[in-house]
């Protein structure tokens, strides 16, 4: 069922226009919580010779949106540089929601149950960029919202 809009009337076209880039521009996380906690159980990590090998490795971060921040698994407070979510149109994928650190990480989001039935939790990674032997980590999440 398709809207008909008539182009005779360039306001209405303009507020209907406004009003779906609005809604486009909302992180889909936060209809469920502002604040979440991920957690991870291995650690992927890539070396400068390209041999990458899994570790287990657990460990806990936290999402603020409300102060902006996230708490690595370290203790640690970092900035989040932006965040934003994107659909891209046919994918099996809803939405994703990709959040920038000023660390330069990276974490890539989408929900495990797009319509929010069954489950409110998102999954996804973490990649951390290296400068030495080091050149990425990976961490595999699973994030659920706190209340």
């Amino acid at each position: 069922m398709g809207v008909t809009v008539d182009l005779k009337h360039p306001f209405l076209v303009a507020l209907l226009l406004a009003t779906s880039t609005a809604n486009a521009a909302d992180n889909p996380m936060w209809r469920t919580s502002l604040l979440w906690t991920c957690t991870f159980s291995t650690l992927i990590r890539c070396e400068r010779s390209t041999d990458c090998s899994s570790h287990s490795d657990q460990g806990t971060i936290e999402l603020n949106y409300p102060e902006n921040s996230l708490m690595d698994h370290a203790g640690r407070s970092h900035p989040i540089k932006r965040h934003y979510a994107q659909t891209v149109a046919g994918s099996p994928i809803g939405s994703e929601v990709k959040i920038e650190l000023a660390t330069n990480e990276v974490i890539w989001l989408s929900a495990a149950d797009g319509g929010g039935t069954f489950s409110d939790n998102w999954t996804g990674a973490m990649v951390s960029p290296g400068v030495g032997v080091i050149v990425q980590e990976l961490r595999p999440l699973i994030c659920m919202p706190r209340n």
